[in-house]
Parts: C-alpha cells; structure tokens; sequence
C-alpha cells in the first residue's frame, strides 16, 4: 500500500531555471528534516538512454504531437513503476520535474484538441488506470513565469523558436492554470526578479501541508 508523497513540478517552456531551483531547495528542505527523497525528471524523449532504451535516442520529438504523446505515455509507465510507485511505497518523498500536465500541454498548443479526451485518458491509462496501480499527485507545483520572460529566454537567448509565438507561451500557460484544480495544484510566482529563498519558504510550506 502507498505510504509516500508525490510532488510534482511544472511550468511553461522558459521556467525550466525556477522548476530546477524549486526541486533542489526542497530537496535539501526535506533532506534536513530527515525524510528520504526521490527524484524524477518529466516523461520526455531525454529519459530514454535513464531507462536504457538508447535505441529509442532517434526519436523525433516534435515532429507530430500525437505521436509524442504515446512516447512520453510509454515512458511514463516505465518511471512510475520503477521510479515512483516502489519509492511510494517505502514511504519515501518523491519530487518530479513535470509529468502529466507537461504532456497534456504540448498536445493541446499542438493542435490536438478535437480529440484531447481520448489524450487524457490514455494518460491516466500510462499512469496505471485499469491496472490497479493508478499514481497522483499528492501536491503539483506550478512554477509561473511570466510569458515575456519565458519567451524571452527560450527565443531570444537560447535560440529556440516555437511556431506561433509569444502566442505559444501564452495558450500554454493559459492551460495550466485551467488544469491545476485536477492535479491538486498550486500556483508559486516564480518571476525573475522574485528571491529564490521567498519561493523556497512558499513552496515548503506547501509541502508541509501535506506531510
């Protein structure tokens, strides 16, 4: 039977420095206060080689949408029954950088919603839905970065252009906040120019709540 804590952070293409800082100043939060800790990163195409399927390096995350969502399903049953589920169960605390939310996301700003139902439910299917082992999360971050700062870094600094825009930050992180009631969510303003040790305490005392 589950005993441990699932928390998840998430944010938008742009926040990937707040999500980092989050996971780490909790880590070592947790770490102080003598709970056993657990880390995870997002069901992407980068956890591949993690879970030794090298052969699956290839793959061309981006080019269709539906597509990738059947990866990252598939990767994501992988983490959580090797990763998170036996951590659970030993009662450990379990941080992950994004998971479902991401996943969701990226289908919907693709283009996907005309059969975004059926997305949803396969994902609930990856994360054990129909095979009596279903994981949520116990708490789900939102680290929210402005869109002109997240555009910024990912656009303008690191060269990375996303079709559509400012626009494409926008719906993203339009639809996050919608889903964050789900997924037992909170927001965190995690703006550049916000002190990390004041979105530390925030995010800490949160966790708190909840162990």
């Amino acid at each position: 039977m589950r005993k441990g804590k699932f928390i998840v952070f998430e944010g938008i293409n742009g926040s990937g420095q707040q999500v980092k800082a989050g996971i780490v100043g909790l880590h070592k939060a947790l770490t102080e206060m003598d709970y056993n800790v657990v880390e995870c990163a997002n069901p992407d195409s980068g956890r591949a080689k993690e879970l030794g399927a090298e052969e699956l390096l290839s793959w061309a995350f981006g080019k269709n949408s539906r597509a990738d969502f059947f990866f990252e399903g598939a990767v994501r049953v992988e983490i959580f029954g090797n990763i998170v589920l036996p951590a659970l169960k030993e009662d450990k605390i379990v941080l992950c950088k994004q998971s479902s939310i991401s996943s969701l996301a990226n289908a919907w700003v693709s283009g996907n919603s005309s059969n975004f139902d059926v997305l949803r439910h396969l994902e609930k299917i990856s994360r054990g839905f129909l095979f009596g082992d279903e994981i949520f999360p116990d708490l789900t971050i939102f680290m929210d970065v402005p869109v002109d700062e997240a555009f910024e870094r990912i656009e303008e600094v690191q060269q990375i252009h996303h079709e559509g825009g400012i626009e494409y930050y926008r719906k993203k992180r339009e639809f996050y906040l919608k889903e964050l009631s789900r997924w037992h969510g909170v927001r965190i303003d995690a703006s550049y120019a916000r002190a990390q040790e004041l979105i530390d305490a925030e995010v800490l005392a949160l966790v708190k709540g909840i162990l």
